[in-house]
């Protein structure tokens, strides 16, 4: 792709810095007043003693800057369940022929799985390789085991829920996802999977109603959808604030000190996202999406920044889909397609953190796992990545699930999740952007295989054809 001419009059914006570059300030900002506040401000000898002691300033951060951080979140997430089910909707009508949806569908669903059980061996090979649990002092688990404990209970009791969703045959497991009332469904996070197959029938069907009677509700449908795009814009400008407060109470509630600590097990997770990166999603954007992995990386750095600031693909979601639309060309309908569904089902950063931290957990408290546990963590892992919530901290009551599938203790299980818990806030920053990326990767792939067949999904919906992929950085 050429080189966009970025000047106010070429694309309307005003000059000043950009939204990411905001964000990226944010996190400096609220990183380096938590390191000040707890440096020079904690304790009767500090050289401003506002807090008597780390609790005193934690529970400040709790009551005033903390729910600024939530603020910010919520009401993004308050979009989500409109947006999901609007832009899949009328990307279904869109597409017209329900021959397009079932090879989008197939093709979509086909890499999304490959890429994930890709990730998953991947990790389990690394954490084999280093094996950083080894490295972990029983001091140091007792020492976050115990500081964790209260959350890591919370956790647990929450994880009854998904291990009752998940559990039974294929086909109670497929009756599961078919919702009674799909009211109640929209009014929970956790059943978003309900809501997006209710979205794809409700498109369908659409597409095979008479024209006349199924514009005005496509019409009414793309209104809602372009609102909720509008108010996720004015929502984005609260984001370097929002982003500040919450990585204040990162860097305050868990410090230098227990970053050290693990150190190696979070350097792990974060060489297995980054070779999923580099090994799995870079050569399919160069060799099946005609893109230089490096402009597409740019091309949609507002995407994945906010993604880690956030560690939400679906507050992300409606930045993902205005990006792939405006910068990676993608048509409408296939963005309002595969991107939402994406955000709930492809969790490729999920799935290769879950397998990482199931082994570290197994290591620690010397659990020892074989090769037949090794490939039924790697099929549970992808399925609770389905599951997960695309929201912060949303995988912890699944992993729950997969620790005690492959058959470690629930005791240790609980203990595992409070040690693991004091890293999870950082490493579900940069799983939520792989997951992002993962998303967009497969939709420029769908729409560059779109584009090659002879009548495309763009010319059925109307889209203007895009450049050929030699004018598109291949």
């Amino acid at each position: 792709m050429s080189e966009p001419n970025t000047s106010p009059a070429a694309d309307g914006r005003k000059p000043g810095w950009q939204l990411h570059t905001k964000i990226l300030v944010g996190m400096v900002i609220g990183s380096l007043a938590a390191l000040v506040a707890k440096q020079w401000m904690v304790g009767p000898d500090a050289a401003i003693s506002l807090f008597t002691d780390q609790a005193t300033l934690l529970e400040f951060g709790s009551r005033w800057i903390e729910p600024v951080g939530q603020l910010f979140i919520r009401a993004i997430i308050l979009t989500v369940v409109p947006l999901v089910f609007t832009s899949i909707a009328t990307g279904m009508h869109s597409l017209g022929n329900p021959r397009d949806l079932g090879r989008l569908g197939g093709r979509t669903i086909l890499i999304f799985m490959g890429t994930a059980f890709v990730g998953a061996c991947l990790a389990t090979g690394l954490y084999l390789l280093f094996q950083p649990g080894a490295a972990i002092s029983p001091e140091t688990r007792d020492l976050l085991a115990a500081q964790f404990s209260d959350e890591a209970a919370t956790k647990v009791a929450s994880a009854d829920e998904a291990r009752a969703y998940f559990s039974g045959s294929a086909l109670q497991i497929l009756v599961g996802l078919v919702p009674e009332n799909i009211v109640l469904s929209m009014t929970s996070n956790r059943d978003l999977l309900k809501v997006i197959l209710f979205a794809l029938a409700f498109g369908v069907s659409l597409t095979l109603i008479p024209k006349e009677r199924s514009a005005p509700v496509a019409a009414v449908l793309e209104g809602i959808n372009d609102a909720m795009i509008k108010l996720i814009g004015i929502l984005m400008k609260l984001a370097p604030v929002g982003v500040a407060a919450l990585v204040f109470m990162v860097v305050a509630r868990f410090g230098v000190d227990v970053l050290i600590a693990l150190a190696l097990y979070t350097g792990v997770v974060l060489l297995a996202l980054l070779a999923h990166l580099v090994l799995v999603l870079s050569p399919l954007l160069r060799f099946v999406a005609d893109w230089k992995p490096i402009e597409f990386m740019k091309a949609m750095r507002e995407v994945w920044i906010t993604a880690f600031s956030t560690s939400s693909s679906a507050a992300t979601l409606p930045t993902t889909i205005r990006v792939a639309e405006e910068e990676l060309d993608v048509p409408r309908p296939i963005a309002g397609f595969v991107l939402p569904l994406g955000a709930t089902i492809n969790m490729d950063g999920t799935t290769i953190y879950q397998v990482i931290a199931v082994h570290f957990v197994a290591q620690v408290w010397g659990v020892p796992l074989d090769v037949s546990a090794y490939l039924t963590l790697i099929l549970v892992a992808m399925l609770m990545a389905i599951g997960a919530a695309g929201v912060p901290g949303g995988v912890i009551p699944l992993l729950y699930v997969v620790m005690v599938t492959v058959g470690i203790p629930e005791p240790v299980v609980a203990a595992g999740i409070a040690l693991i818990l004091g890293m999870d806030r950082i490493l579900d920053m940069c799983r939520s952007a792989i997951n992002v990326v993962g998303d967009s990767t497969t939709a420029v792939i769908v729409a560059n295989l779109e584009r090659k067949r002879p009548a495309t999904v763009g010319a059925t919906a109307g889209a203007t054809p895009d450049a050929p992929p030699e004018s598109r950085s291949p």
